[in-house]
């Protein structure tokens, strides 16, 4: 079966600022809209002017939580001095760059414009890492949010099962995660525009361990395993007019909310998915014939998502989970399949909304100035790794010279599904008193100065009426002991105590945020004062 083209749509101009925080200390202070000026700059070297723009496609994640800034599509159009133009905002989290971008060019393959500005910009330092943290948690389902699941906890829950499925200890996980880093920081340190502008060799990583400066936060996941947070603006001009550089291919894909419910924490299947229809609108059959011709720049904000977008995305094996991306002949600059040469999420940074775009200028980039290298593909993930793109620019004469006949994609993966709404804990226990469960995956929350644990998150599986369901739950830093030996495949017990509270191998489960009305995420008073005793009484100040 055929898959629809409509018109070629090419990438005529693109730019990306610095990427780090606009705060007065790390790199000048700029307001939003400072920033968001800096856009401009994508028309310096562009054969397309101002007055050709027909629409400003903006991508930011909530900019009115991070900055206060409300009808953001109008008003950066504005501040460019583009007047006329439709204008509009999208908002998919941390993909909206990415989304951005696909919105754009189909507005141009549609016929309807024949020119389109498309605009990634997020400005995280203008509030508390506190205070981020808990807007980036609006994306989280609402239960799982108020269980204690934030995005670092997804990402540790995805290295724990990946640690179990591969039987790696706490040992080889730290060994295998400290060169990763490294790796990163490696091709960061040759981005001049990268937040994490300098080398970190596996030797330090566990030197900056033993100083208390690598701490351990989610497990397994320590300090130098998560991207940090930045400010960036990036901008390309699409355009119906041929250029060097066409637009092969688009693909975006969902999955569900929930988190435990997924069948695998191991796989991504909206990146399969999103993958494999760019993969069909370009017309490439066999990802791996790109060898030694493609760049791949990868959505890894942890240690773990690396390795499995590798595989989702059709260039490694499941085999080579723990030696793709450390292998220089494979993945390195010379490799066969060059990946994130300038430094990805965690080396880069992660600008949430822009972090889509500013991939797709680093892509432009790597185009014009390798000739070695003739296709570049960009992969974005949006929320709790439920909204994704993958967008293919390649060279445009390499385009036109080899087999390129769109096809649809049939070798898709059955997505995820979430349970039906009256199954719920509460459904468990409808008609039995005690509940076998089995532990699928958990992770633990740690204080950053104490090493005393802050929360305990379990995903389980249990059965109701002959059928499995999954569910997380959450519990206090009291309990940490208790549940800290549980392994995914371990057995546990559910059960209701005499004033009807739930309990998880006798221990309670407890919800440690709450949600209000704005989406914030806030801690629970009983939770942080339980906390705040555990604390002192190990000689601790909050």
């Amino acid at each position: 079966m055929s898959m629809y083209r409509g018109r070629k749509v090419y990438v005529a101009a693109a730019m990306s600022s610095e990427v780090g925080k606009y705060n007065g200390r790390e790199k000048e202070k700029l307001d939003f809209f400072a920033l968001a000026e800096q856009a401009e700059q994508v028309f310096l070297n562009s054969p397309i002017d101002k007055s050709q723009i027909d629409a400003v496609v903006v991508g930011s994640q909530n900019p009115f939580a991070f900055n206060g800034v409300d009808n953001l599509g109008a008003k950066i159009a504005g501040i460019l001095g583009i007047s006329g133009a439709k204008s509009i905002l999208l908002d998919t989290a941390s993909s909206s760059g990415a989304s951005a971008f696909e919105n754009g060019y189909l507005e141009i393959a549609s016929g309807r414009y024949e020119n389109v500005l498309v605009i990634g910009i997020q400005k995280m330092s203008d509030i508390s890492t506190e205070n981020a943290t808990k807007i980036i948690a609006g994306v989280i389902d609402k239960e799982e949010s108020e269980y204690g699941l934030t995005m670092p906890a997804c990402g540790a829950l995805v290295a724990r099962a990946l640690m179990h499925e591969n039987n790696l200890s706490n040992e080889k996980w730290s060994e295998f995660s400290a060169k990763l880093t490294a790796r990163a920081h490696h091709y960061a340190a040759q981005n001049p525009k990268a937040h994490n502008n300098f080398l970190l060799p596996t030797e330090q990583y566990f030197s900056d361990i033993a100083e208390g400066k690598n701490y351990l936060y989610y497990e397994p996941l320590r300090y130098h395993d998560f991207c940090p947070m930045s400010d960036a603006v990036s901008a390309c001009i699409l355009t119906a007019t041929p250029q060097d550089i066409i637009v092969a291919g688009v693909g975006s894909a969902t999955d569900i909310p929930t988190i435990a419910e997924r069948t695998s924490l191991t796989t991504f299947p909206a990146t399969v998915i999103a993958s494999r229809h760019a993969y069909g609108m370009a017309g490439i059959r066999q990802v791996r014939e790109l060898e030694n011709r493609v760049h791949i720049n990868m959505h890894d904000p942890f240690n773990g998502f690396g390795p499995i977008n590798m595989v989702d995305l059709g260039f490694s094996d499941r085999s080579e989970l723990f030696t793709f991306l450390l292998d220089e002949a494979i993945s390195g600059e010379n490799g066969r399949f060059a990946t994130n040469l300038t430094g990805g999420l965690k080396g880069r940074g992660h600008p949430l909304g822009a972090t889509g775009m500013v991939q797709i200028a680093e892509n432009f980039d790597i185009l014009r100035q390798n000739n070695r290298l003739k296709v570049a593909i960009s992969h974005s993930i949006g929320g709790p790794i439920n909204n994704n793109v993958v967008i293919i620019l390649e060279n445009t004469v390499h385009y036109e010279n080899r087999p390129n006949r769109p096809f649809r994609p049939t070798d898709l993966p059955k997505a995820n599904q979430m349970r039906p709404k009256h199954i719920s804990l509460e459904t468990l226990f409808s008609d039995q008193h005690e509940i076998k469960a089995r532990i699928v995956a958990s992770t633990s929350k740690f204080h950053w100065k104490s090493g005393t644990p802050q929360n305990v998150l379990v995903v389980f599986e249990a059965a109701y009426e002959k059928k499995n369901y999954r569910f997380l739950i959450g519990t206090g830093p009291e309990n940490y002991e208790h549940l800290t030996h549980l392994k995914p495949g371990d057995s546990m017990m559910l059960n209701r105590n005499e004033s009807g509270a739930m309990l998880i191998n006798e221990v309670p489960i407890m919800r440690v945020y709450r949600k209000t009305m704005d989406g914030v995420v806030r801690v629970a008073d009983k939770y942080f004062d339980k906390l705040g005793k555990i604390l002192k009484k190990d000689g601790h100040k909050e």
